[in-house]
């Protein structure tokens, strides 16, 4: 039996405005990822379908500089689908190019976006993982000296 790989978004502080940040988790890596600070904000916690069919890969003339990896001026979009009912749409994992933050996407931080997109195109089609499962867990006092700045 071939188990549906799962991958775990965890909000662990706020950043500045609407931003949050945290660990995008698929086992056994974590990396780190911003979430808002455009648009609507974060990302609504719950279950999401990841689009591994409809993922789209580009540059700068193809993409919005905001799913761009500003080092490698490559870029990638991997949709999502909330499982549950959400006015917001236009969910997807990307590098968070162009400025931090993103409207609502989860977007990869540094060098951990060519690690997570080469994990991404090494791993088979059928063994990538179709659903994210996004959660808030913001320890008291875990950020305080940085939320006063």
């Amino acid at each position: 039996m071939i188990m549906s790989m799962q991958m775990s978004f965890i909000k662990t502080s706020k950043g500045t405005g609407t931003r949050m940040l945290g660990k995008l988790k698929w086992f056994p890596d974590e990396y780190e990822v911003v979430t808002g600070g455009y648009g609507k904000g974060a990302i609504p916690d719950g279950p999401y379908d990841i689009g591994v069919y409809k993922a789209v890969e580009g540059d700068r003339a193809s993409m919005k500089s905001g799913f761009i990896n500003p080092i490698t001026g490559r870029g990638w979009f991997l949709p999502l689908s909330p499982k549950f009912s959400t006015a917001r749409y236009g969910f997807g994992i990307h590098p968070d190019g162009n400025l931090p933050g993103t409207k609502g996407c989860v977007g990869l931080q540094g060098g951990d976006i060519k690690k997570f997109w080469d994990k991404w195109m090494r791993t088979p089609l059928k063994m990538r993982p179709s659903s994210l499962l996004v959660t808030t867990d913001i320890k008291v006092g875990a950020n305080t000296a940085l939320a006063e700045k």
